[in-house]
């Protein structure tokens, strides 16, 4: 059977225009973040599956970035979510009640963290100032990204040229 060739219209049906959107946001926090931190980042698809509706490939088994990796996704979402005009402490305050124990992305962050002897909350701050300091590319992505449902690593070096 071949694999089905997603496109917005098709994904905003499936998850609905305003969920569709944040998902897109919140990819695009993980795919900026990975090329900033210079990660073989191969692609940033979206995909019709509940359980895992983002999917940014960096190619490789490096960890280096994983943790800041991991939790730009939910920052980028949240930042994006309230016109980034919110400070560190209400990132600080509201984010971790959005967070579930059992997602991937919270998990990772917290291996990573674990792994590199990393504070939560430094790497937290970390991600803040970037994605605060990088608002247009971020929200370049994010809107290609929604447009499109897939991004080569030349269409988001494109974005950010």
């Amino acid at each position: 059977m071949p694999e089905q060739v997603l496109t917005h219209e098709s994904l905003v049906e499936f998850f609905g225009e305003e969920e569709f959107k944040k998902l897109c946001n919140h990819e695009a926090g993980h795919a900026l973040v990975a090329f900033l931190f210079k990660r073989p980042l191969d692609y940033v698809k979206m995909n019709n599956s509940k359980e895992q509706p983002g999917t940014t490939h960096i190619a490789g088994t490096e960890l280096e970035g994983d943790a800041h990796i991991a939790m730009a996704g939910h920052i980028a979402e949240f930042l994006m979510r309230k016109d980034f005009k919110c400070d560190l402490d209400t990132v600080m305050k509201e984010l971790p009640m959005e967070l579930y124990k059992s997602d991937p992305d919270y998990q990772k962050f917290q291996a990573a963290c674990y792994y590199f002897q990393l504070a939560e909350t430094n790497v937290v701050e970390q991600d803040y100032n970037i994605l605060m300091a990088c608002q247009k590319p971020l929200c370049k992505i994010a809107q290609a990204l929604n447009e499109r449902a897939y991004l080569s690593r030349a269409e988001i070096e494109a974005i950010l040229k």
